[in-house]
């Protein structure tokens, strides 16, 4: 009993502590000076599926912020994680912000001491459901999957947009799609497939002869390349980019895939000053208003005229729930692997985007 009550005390402690933790109230004049004065360096460590993929964000915070020599290293997120976890049991290296999709690696880092409690400048002006209320971690930017069309190869008003456009026979052999049992975004929207229109519509799916690819770049690099004319297992601008046949569409009616890219500073982390103005600059009104798909800020409005994501058909709570049950998602994946077959094919990292899959 004395044991129960000191971990409970322990316990209260620590959530108090976290709770205090104040918004950061720097300017980015002194966050950078910081930086600097610390060493210069940030080293993050980003979820994705191709080398590029962090690119577009590191070259506008490296415009702001020059002097600072930023090394990253692009991963799958369910790979980043282990690595993370490898490096606290060895004494290994840390970076200084890990930025992943699968998040419930933060509340396993997190109530084991592993995270900085941190709350970046404009912590308060992020959606609440996108954000650790202790500050251990928080939400940067939102992501959609959807379908995205080459419309040199489709026309808009014929496109797919809804799941049962998919079954379509003038499809078959000729839509492209990421292996659900190989990346847990897809694989959420395969068990949403399956539990609105049931285990039919998935074997109907699978016998319309789909390309089965690793990552979920290669669907997007497919379509704008005008290889396949379709998918729904990838991501692109809300807004057109000029003089490209690709085009992202989100559905008539049915439910599609959002979730809140987070991140978070490792207790560990070399440069925490660095991270903290990389954590405050993310959040600023400067890069959430260019993100190309949906700011965590309710102050800052999507582009292209869209509506913030909470007006859409779409959960990222709803995937942050998805994504804490293990159990349920192992067993599926299992059935997506007997229905589909084995996954195919190298890493997405080591793909030659070059080549028509």
């Amino acid at each position: 009993m004395k044991r129960i009550v000191m971990g409970l005390i322990a316990s209260a402690l620590i959530s108090t502590s976290a709770f205090a933790v104040e918004i950061e109230t720097r300017t980015f004049d002194q966050l950078y000076a910081a930086a600097k004065k610390e060493g210069g360096n940030l080293v993050l460590w980003a979820g994705g599926d191709k080398p590029d993929q962090s690119d577009y964000i590191l070259n506008l915070f490296k415009k702001d912020f020059p002097a600072l020599k930023v090394t990253h290293t692009v991963d799958l997120s369910k790979y980043h994680a282990p690595r993370f976890d490898n490096a606290l049991e060895t004494g290994g290296a840390v970076p200084d912000v890990i930025q992943l999709q699968t998040l419930y690696d933060f509340a396993y880092w997190a109530p084991r001491g592993e995270l900085l409690a941190y709350k970046p400048k404009d912590w308060d002006k992020v959606y609440p459901a996108y954000r650790d209320p202790n500050g251990h971690w928080t939400g940067l930017f939102g992501v959609s999957f959807s379908n995205l069309i080459n419309t040199k190869l489709i026309d808009e008003d014929k496109a797919p947009r809804d799941a049962m456009d998919y079954l379509n026979p003038a499809l078959k052999g000729k839509v492209i799609l990421t292996y659900p049992h190989d990346d847990d975004a897809v694989l959420y929207q395969f068990w949403h497939l399956k539990q609105k229109y049931g285990w039919k519509y998935l074997e109907k799916l699978v016998a319309n002869k789909p390309v089965w690819v690793r990552g979920t770049s290669m669907p997007y690099v497919a379509i704008s390349s005008g290889w396949y004319p379709a998918s729904f297992t990838t991501s692109w601008s809300l807004v057109p980019f000029p003089n490209s046949p690709a085009k992202f569409l989100l559905p008539k009616k049915d439910f599609f895939l959002t979730w809140i890219q987070s991140a978070a500073i490792p207790k560990k982390a070399k440069n925490k000053a660095a991270a903290k103005l990389y954590m405050s600059w993310m959040l600023s009104k400067r890069f959430q208003s260019k993100w190309l798909q949906w700011p965590v800020r309710v102050d800052v409005a999507a582009p292209g005229g869209y509506k913030s994501v909470q007006h859409h058909n779409t959960s990222p709570e709803d995937f942050h729930r998805f994504m804490l049950d293990r159990a349920t998602q192992e067993r599926f994946r299992f059935q997506m692997e007997q229905l589909i077959g084995p996954i195919k094919g190298v890493s997405p990292l080591e793909m030659d985007y070059s080549t028509k899959p």
